[in-house]
């Protein structure tokens, strides 16, 4: 299950813009610039997300979505129904997942909004052309790694397209879930679309 997961992101990957010698720095940026400060916002601000929930997600989401191609993510999820799935259903797919990624990332981190957070240089190049990027987290008694996989769309600009949390894969989560959600759901996609939630969404 897992090679084929990679498989289909390399298909995918492989008529996306090539990566250049310059591109480990690009990265490092990438996720330092913009996750770290998602990451800090959910540390310093953490505690609002009770009080007021939906200007909290607010403020994220601005962060978020232009970090992650909403698209492809959603393409891999649905795997086999994507080539049946009408415009329609893809949309309100999309719409769903930015939603539930979202939710699903500050759920899981919010846990961890006492640590502290550093992004390593030592960028991962992957054979299917993406760059995996690690923020560490750690506190005085304990750590762990969070592992943003990239890559570089057509007009040149990188984006997230998988993340593993804790060693939890989101992506390959993700699309077992909403495939065994597909299955009872009879192969319902409409059902199977609204009534799906992945890890961690109460």
């Amino acid at each position: 299950m897992i090679r084929l997961f990679l498989t289909k992101i390399f298909i995918i990957l492989f008529l996306s813009q090539p990566l250049a010698s310059n591109d480990d720095e690009d990265a490092f940026n990438f996720i330092n610039d913009n996750a770290v400060y998602f990451l800090t916002i959910i540390k310093t601000e953490g505690s609002k997300y009770d009080q007021k929930p939906d200007e909290f997600k607010e403020k994220l989401k601005n962060i978020w979505e232009p970090m992650v191609d909403v698209g492809l993510v959603s393409r891999l999820i649905l795997s086999k129904a994507y080539s049946s799935a009408t415009k329609e259903q893809i949309l309100l797919f999309q719409t769903r997942t930015k939603k539930l990624l979202l939710d699903t990332y500050i759920t899981a981190l919010l846990e961890f909004e006492d640590y502290e957070l550093e992004t390593s240089r030592k960028i991962k190049e992957n054979k299917n052309k993406t760059l995996e990027v690690e923020i560490n987290f750690f506190s005085a008694s304990d750590s762990f790694k969070a592992k943003f996989t990239l890559y570089k769309n057509k007009q040149g600009e990188l984006r997230i397209i998988n993340i593993i949390i804790d060693g939890i894969n989101l992506g390959l989560t993700f699309r077992n879930q909403f495939q065994d959600n597909l299955k009872k759901e009879n192969y319902d996609l409409d059902k199977a679309i609204e009534t799906w939630k992945p890890l961690y969404i109460d």
